[in-house]
């Protein structure tokens, strides 16, 4: 008895879709193809997690949690952050005492 089991990965053989077999030349476009395209996203991994795209994705996140579109700087969010800098330094300076 034997099992049509797929390996770990997906790698096994597949027929072909239109019933005929692929050329040497064909295999070898269809493989330079998905390098090209590997190659792409690679490149855009790359470029995300670019420590300075980091930072400046960071930085834009938390200007726009303090400035509205229109560059207006938005009171409440700015007072509710300074009253919690306040709360922790005075945590701070009450510990270290």
């Amino acid at each position: 008895m034997t099992t049509n089991a797929a390996t770990p990965g997906g790698l096994e053989a597949r027929p072909p879709a239109n019933g005929r077999e692929r050329t040497p030349a064909e295999i070898e476009a269809d493989i330079e193809r998905t390098r090209a395209r590997l190659a792409g996203t690679v490149d855009a991994i790359a470029d995300r997690v670019k420590p300075a795209n980091v930072v400046r994705r960071g930085a834009g996140s938390a200007k726009a949690q303090i400035v509205d579109s229109q560059g207006n700087l938005r009171t409440q969010r700015v007072a509710v952050l300074a009253a919690v800098a306040g709360a922790v330094g005075l945590l701070f300076w009450r510990r270290s005492r």
